[in-house]
């Protein structure tokens, strides 16, 4: 087994809140996500290079699955000591984005740049595959992220001309689809993040820096906007919800958690652009534990920041 470098941080007294800059260049105070601790966590060597991290998704014991850019997927404890990894099945042309965890223990992995989703165990077998490239029902061009409900069925995010979000049943059948290409309401540019909650379906639409949300049936329902004045999204990459019910989303371009009332009400944030504690490089995935903690994918420092509330 590698253990992890695991370097422990505890931030003094409650974070300030402090003038954050969205993508048009307004500043506005917004209050911080109150975080007392902040550990870093190097991720493992393969060969001379050290991989960045991608997709997160944590199981319910809190062990912390990791997808990165060598093509691996590894699973980390709460401690940050690696337990086992394993390699997709082929990632020459690209590698993979997106990784969910299935009620009934497979392994999802949204395999981009091969158009598909694979499925594995919880050890590393590889158990099927889903899709090809193409825009019918059931094919896919770029995979980038998958959610499912509670009754199975599961939704695949995809881009790259032809963005949408199709819905299967638990077998795999085809049930639906939603969205397209574009800037208008219900549509998408890089469909990155997905999430289901209550029904509702939480979409961060990257490009257009904006989480739109869809009722489960592929209805569009509204873009999600908070009820006071904030700087905009930018670049949102992933989403995960809460232990309370709360949004969180990490931003590519604003390198900073975001946390968002499902409601609309006044977000809180965590996060700058650096290589120090309390700053992200172009972050690209996070997950939230059942007990609060979050983990970021720091994919430009080639880490994982987990922090705690």
């Amino acid at each position: 087994m590698t253990r992890v470098a695991h370097h422990s941080r505890t931030l003094v007294a409650v974070i300030v809140a402090v003038a954050m800059a969205g993508c048009d260049g307004v500043s506005t105070p917004i209050p911080n996500i109150h975080v007392v601790q902040v550990n870093i966590w190097s991720m493992p060597a393969e060969g001379p290079r050290i991989p960045a991290p991608r997709g997160l998704t944590f199981d319910a014991n809190g062990d912390l699955f990791v997808l990165d850019d060598a093509g691996r997927v590894l699973v980390f404890d709460r401690s940050g000591t690696l337990r086992r990894k394993w390699f997709m099945p082929q990632y020459e042309v690209g590698k993979p984005e997106g990784i969910c965890l299935f009620h009934d223990g497979r392994v999802a992995v949204s395999d981009t740049h091969y158009h598909r989703i694979v499925f594995f165990d919880r050890e590393g077998r590889m158990l099927s595959m889903h899709g090809e490239y193409g825009t019918g029902p059931g094919q896919f061009i770029y995979t980038s992220a998958m959610t499912q409900d509670p009754d199975g069925n599961y939704y695949v995010c995809e881009y790259g001309g032809f963005d949408r979000v199709q819905k299967f049943d638990v077998a795999g059948t085809w049930l639906g689809e939603f969205g397209g290409f574009g800037t208008a309401e219900g549509l998408f540019q890089r469909p990155m993040g997905i999430v289901w909650n209550d029904g509702f379906l939480y979409v961060a639409d990257a490009i257009n820096n904006r989480i739109q949300v869809f009722r489960d049936d592929g209805t569009f329902d509204r873009v999600l906007k908070s009820k006071t004045e904030q700087p905009r999204l930018h670049y949102p990459y992933d989403l995960a919800i809460g232990p309370n019910d709360d949004l969180f989303a990490i931003e590519y371009g604003g390198n900073r958690v975001t946390q968002l009332d499902l409601h609309g009400n006044t977000p809180g944030s965590f996060g700058s652009t650096g290589h120090g504690v309390g700053e992200f490089s172009t972050p690209w995935g996070l997950a939230v534990s059942a007990d609060g903690r979050i983990v970021v994918a720091d994919t430009g420092n080639r880490r994982l920041v987990e922090l705690h509330r």
